[in-house]
C-alpha cells in the first residue's frame, strides 16, 4: 500500500540575480541594541526592577526604556528550561505596528530583568491617523510595485477583499500564486532610519515566498524593504552521528525516540513517514509519496552510487523522517519546547501553537543541488525540501547526508527563537543571514563528532559528499578546525565576503572554537542524547549546543556577530551563574571577536582581547 497526497502548494528557490531579482539592496538592516546581562548587573535600578510576574516586570522595563512609545505585547512569552522569561514587544504608531520595530526582554529566574534588546523607533511618530488618508496607495497597486521591483512570476490581483485586523487584505484575481497575496498597512523604519508608512506585500509563489514592504504615501511608490521566508543551502542516515555513507554502514535502530519529546512516539499512530514531528516524503511530481508499513518495519535496501533516485526512494524518506525526529528530539532535550516554539502537530498543552510539524520534501521536482527551510510563525508548518545532486552519475540523494539535513532544520530553530516564535523576520539583515547558516553548520558539527576526536586531530567538512567535494573535503571555503593553519578566518574576514554561506562559515568557525574549549574543560559525551544535571548538559559538547540555543532566544532582532556573542555569554551566566566565561570569551577572541571588536558594514574591525578578569 502506497500514502499519497496531492502537495497542497509548490515550493520555491532562492532569489537570485538571473530569475528573481537580488534581494540584497532591499534587506533588513541591523538597527538593534542589546543590552546584556553584565550591562544590567552594573545598573542597580534594572536590577531592582520587579512587579508582579516576568511580563508584567517586562513591560514596565519597556515603558521606562522608551517612555513615549505605543507598543503590544506579542503572545509568545514563555520561560524557557534555564528559567529565563523571555517576552517580546512590538512597536505601534497610530494603532498600526511597526513592522521592523521590536523590543525584546529576558527575565532572570529570581525576577530581575536579565538582559534585553531594542530596536523601537525613536523619532518622531507623525501625528495623523494614516488609515483615514484617502490618498494611500491601494493594496492591489501595490502588490503590482512589489510584482514589478522583484520580477515575481505573478500577475493581476484585480480586488482586495478586508480580513481580521487593521488594514489587512486578501488580493484576488493573481495568477502565478499558490495563495491569494496579503497585504497589511504598518510602519516601517528605512535604511536611513525615517519612518514610512508602507503596505506589507506577502506574496507566494511557485518562485519564492517574501514580504514587500511598498511605500503607500509616496507619489512614486517603490519596495524599501523586503523579507525573503526561505533560508538555503546551495550543497547536500545512517545511525545519529555518521556524517553520510563514507563514514560508515546502514543499521537497523529501533524504538530510537525520546518519550519525553515524543511522547506518543514518532508516527502517532500512523503507519507512514508522517507524524507529531515531521510529514516526510518524496515529491518527484506535485504528489507526495509516503512509504507505508502495516507493522512499523521501514527497512528499504540502499547501495550508494548505484541507482538513480526514485529507485531508493523508500531508503531516502525513511532515512531523513529518522534525522528529523532524531534531531528534534534532541533539540525539545536542550530546550527547544513547544512552549519556545518548536515544531509538532500536538503539543500535548506544553504551550505554543500546535499544528506545524515540519513537512519534509525530497526529491523535489523543482531543482538540484539545494536544499531549502522556510521561517514560519509557530503554529504554521514549515517545509524542508531537498533536492536530489547531480554532480556525480549516478546522482546522490541529500537525504543521506546527516549534516546537511541538520543544517537546514537549524533554520527552524533559529527562526523561531530568535525574535520570538510569533516573529518570522529576525534573520533577514547580512550578519544575521549569515549567522543563520553559521548555526546550521555548528550544530552539524558538533552532531557529527565521533568518540576518537580531540581538538588536535577534529575537522568538519560541510556537505562533501553530495557536492563531491575532495580536496578540500568541504563545500564551503575552508574546513571547520581550531587550527589556524587549517582555518585561519576571523572576524575581519567578513569584510571580503559576500555570500551568506561564506559569512556562516566565519561564524560557524567561531562556535567550533567555543565547543571546543567547553569540551577541554567538560569533556564531551558521544552518546546520542546529552546527560542533564539540573537542566545542564554535564558535558562540553552539549553543554555548548544548549548555550548557543538559549542565546538564540536572548539576542536581539537581526543581531550583528558581537551581539550574538554577548547573548551567548548572557546564555551561559543565566545557565551556569557564568562558569564558561573564560572558554567562551577565549574562543571568540581567537577568531577576532574579543571585547574591543567592532562591527561595521564594510569595515569590521578584529580584536583579540579577552576583558581583564575573566580568565
Amino acid at each position: 500500500m502506497r500514502s499519497v497526497r496531492l502537495l497542497g502548494f509548490l515550493w520555491v528557490s532562492q532569489v537570485v540575480s538571473g530569475g528573481l531579482l537580488d534581494r540584497h539592496p532591499y534587506r533588513l538592516k541591523e538597527a538593534a541594541v542589546y543590552n546584556n546581562a553584565a550591562n544590567i548587573a552594573a545598573d542597580h535600578k534594572l536590577k531592582l526592577l520587579k512587579r508582579g510576574d516576568y511580563v508584567e516586570t517586562a513591560t514596565e522595563l519597556v515603558r521606562s526604556i522608551a517612555p513615549n512609545a505605543t507598543f503590544r505585547l506579542v503572545d509568545d512569552h514563555y520561560v524557557g528550561t534555564n528559567g529565563v522569561g523571555h517576552v517580546q514587544f512590538k512597536q505601534t504608531a497610530n494603532g498600526l505596528d511597526v513592522d521592523n520595530a521590536d523590543f525584546n526582554v529576558n527575565i532572570a529566574r529570581d525576577g530581575s530583568v536579565f538582559s534585553y534588546g531594542n530596536s523601537f523607533f525613536s523619532g518622531e511618530i507623525p501625528a495623523e491617523v494614516p488609515i483615514e488618508k484617502r490618498e494611500l496607495l491601494d493594496p492591489t497597486a501595490a502588490l503590482k510595485v512589489a510584482l514589478n521591483t522583484l520580477q515575481l512570476p505573478v500577475s493581476g490581483g484585480t480586488s482586495a477583499k478586508a480580513v481580521g485586523g487593521v488594514k489587512s487584505f486578501t488580493i484576488q484575481g493573481a495568477s502565478g500564486i499558490v495563495e491569494d497575496p496579503k497585504a497589511q498597512l504598518v510602519y516601517f523604519v528605512k535604511p536611513d532610519n525615517s519612518l514610512a508608512l508602507t503596505w506589507r506585500v506577502e506574496t507566494k509563489s511557485s518562485e519564492a515566498w517574501v514580504a514587500s514592504y511598498v511605500d503607500a504615501e509616496a507619489s512614486n511608490p517603490e519596495v524599501v524593504g523586503l523579507v525573503n521566508y526561505i533560508s538555503h543551502a546551495t550543497y547536500e542516515v545512517y545511525p545519529w552521528g555518521l556524517n553520510d555513507p563514507t563514514e560508515g554502514s546502514r543499521q537497523i535502530v529501533k524504538d530510537p525516540w525520546d518519550l519525553q519529546a515524543s511522547r506518543d512516539t514518532w508516527h502517532n499512530d500512523q503507519n507512514t513517514t508522517q507524524g507529531n514531528n515531521a510529514e516526510a516524503g518524496s515529491v518527484p511530481v506535485a504528489l507526495v509519496y509516503f512509504p507505508y508499513s502495516e507493522n512499523l518495519t521501514f527497512e528499504y535496501p540502499y547501495t550508494p552510487d548505484t541507482a538513480d533516485g526514485l529507485t531508493y526512494r523508500d531508503a531516502a524518506v525513511t532515512q531523513i523522517f529518522y534525522t528529523v525526529n532524531m534531531y528534534h528530539d534532541l533539540l525539545y532535550i536542550l530546550g527547544f519546547t513547544p512552549a519556545a516554539g518548536n515544531f509538532q502537530t500536538d503539543n500535548y498543552g506544553e504551550g505554543g501553537k500546535d499544528s506545524d510539524p515540519v513537512e519534509v520534501l525530497i526529491h523535489h521536482y523543482n531543482g538540484k543541488n539545494n536544499g531549502n527551510f522556510q521561517r514560519t510563525v509557530d503554529g504554521t508548518s514549515p517545509q524542508m525540501v531537498m533536492y536530489l545532486f547531480d554532480y556525480t552519475d549516478p546522482e546522490r540523494d541529500v537525504a543521506f547526508d546527516n549534516g546537511f539535513v541538520i543544517h537546514e532544520y537549524t533554520h527552524g530553530l533559529s527562526g523561531r527563537l530568535t525574535g520570538g516564535p510569533q516573529n518570522s523576520n529576525c534573520l533577514d539583515a547580512f550578519e544575521a543571514d549569515g549567522m543563520a547558516e553559521g548555526w546550521g553548520d555548528f550544530y552539524a558539527a558538533a552532531v557529527m563528532l565521533k568518540p576518537n576526536d580531540a581538538r588536535e586531530n577534529a575537522t568538519y567538512g560541510f556537505a562533501a559528499w553530495p557536492t563531491n567535494s575532495t580536496n578540500p573535503p568541504t563545500a564551503r571555503k575552508v574546513m571547520y578546525s581550531t587550527d589556524m593553519g587549517v582555518n585561519p578566518w576571523t572576524y575581519s574576514t567578513v569584510n571580503n565576503l559576500t555570500n551568506v554561506h561564506e559569512v556562516g562559515s566565519a561564524w560557524a568557525t567561531m562556535l567550533y572554537e567555543v565547543l571546543w574549549n567547553l569540551i577541554d574543560t567538560h569533556g564531551k559525551n558521544d552518546a546520542e542524547r546529552p546527560d542533564m544535571v539540573d537542566g545542564v548538559p554535564s558535558d562540553g559538547k552539549y553543554l555548548a549546543m544548549k548555550i548557543v540555543a538559549d542565546a538564540l532566544a536572548l539576542q536581539p532582532c537581526n543581531p550583528t556577530f558581537v551581539q550574538a556573542r554577548d547573548a551567548i555569554l548572557d546564555a551561559d551566566e543565566a545557565l551556569t551563574g557564568g562558569q564558561n566565561t573564560c572558554e567562551i570569551w577565549s574562543g571568540f577572541a581567537k577568531r577576532g571577536l574579543g571585547s574591543n571588536a567592532v562591527f561595521r558594514d564594510t569595515g569590521r574591525v578584529d580584536d583579540f582581547t579577552i576583558p581583564d578578569g575573566v580568565c
